[in-house]
């Protein structure tokens, strides 16, 4: 007999779209966070209307709580979307959009040249294929210090641009009030150093460890308390090194050619949940 719990029309739920091989091969998860087959892949699932509704509250996607949600419902395999590397995130973003739309998307772009605006298609699959992560297995070395770098997590990532979004809009309110020059000042004394603080968050979310004299340091208040007294050109040594890893992992810029001048010219493509729907 049939089990009369079983709803008759599970054999018509959604199924797998694409499965996703992640950049990272699963490095860089905690424990638990994730479930990755032998293959090495995930299994991505297409957006529900709830999944698409959710993208649209303001609330959820500047918290970051709603990008967290369609992720457990479209990566299952991923049990901690706050987890996810950064070195994964535009992978993941990409494969959700393709598993849910199709390959072809379509962006505008300006010419430099003649300002034109047009309209162009992507292949997501091919923009899939062709992405290439940063080698974390580098350790450079400085002044007898062996430095082990990481991607953010995804929690780490929306942590600081809501900060940096904030600090952004104080500045740009502080510039347009009518508040005496002392009081400016005093405010924006304290939004730089806040920024300097933003900095340091993300220098601390990439170091895995620091080894000095065969002791590997990878206590976060330690590396703090390192970064807070290092050298300036310790300290710009490292962040160049960061930003050198950050910048590997971005999608490539994409070559498009002008409609109306002929001009070829490159942009840069985004990925995040506010052009989901573009």
């Amino acid at each position: 007999m049939e089990n009369p719990n079983i709803n008759p029309l599970a054999k018509h739920f959604r199924q797998p779209a694409i499965y996703l091989k992640l950049p990272s091969q699963g490095k860089f998860y905690p424990a638990g966070a994730l479930d990755i087959t032998i293959t090495g892949d995930i299994p991505i699932y297409p957006m529900t209307v709830k999944d698409e509704l959710t993208l649209k509250t303001p609330d959820a996607l500047m918290n970051g709580e709603g990008m967290v949600s369609v992720v457990r419902s479209c990566c299952p395999s991923i049990k901690d979307p706050w987890s996810i590397p950064a070195v994964d995130l535009d992978a993941i973003f990409i494969a959700i959009r393709l598993a849910s739309y199709g390959s072809s998307m379509d962006i505008s772009t300006t010419c430099p040249e003649c300002n034109t605006e047009n309209e162009n298609a992507i292949n997501l699959s091919t923009l899939l294929d062709n992405l290439t992560p940063a080698d974390y297995s580098e350790q450079p070395s400085l002044d007898g210090l062996i430095f082990k770098f990481k991607p953010q997590t995804y929690k780490d990532v929306n942590k600081l641009n809501i900060v940096s979004f904030e600090e952004r809009r104080l500045i740009a309110n502080i510039v347009d009030s009518d508040l005496a020059d002392d009081e400016k000042k005093r405010l924006f004394d304290e939004s730089f150093k806040k920024i300097n603080d933003l900095n340091i968050e993300v220098i601390i979310g990439s170091l895995d460890s620091i080894t000095v004299d065969g002791k590997t340091v990878d206590d976060p208040a330690m590396l703090r308390e390192f970064l807070d007294n290092c050298s300036r050109q310790t300290y710009t040594a490292i962040k160049e090194n960061i930003d050198r890893l950050i910048d590997q992992n971005k999608i490539k810029p994409i070559e498009f050619t002008c409609t109306e001048c002929s001009h070829k010219y490159h942009n840069n493509i985004v990925f995040d949940q506010s052009n989901f729907f573009e």
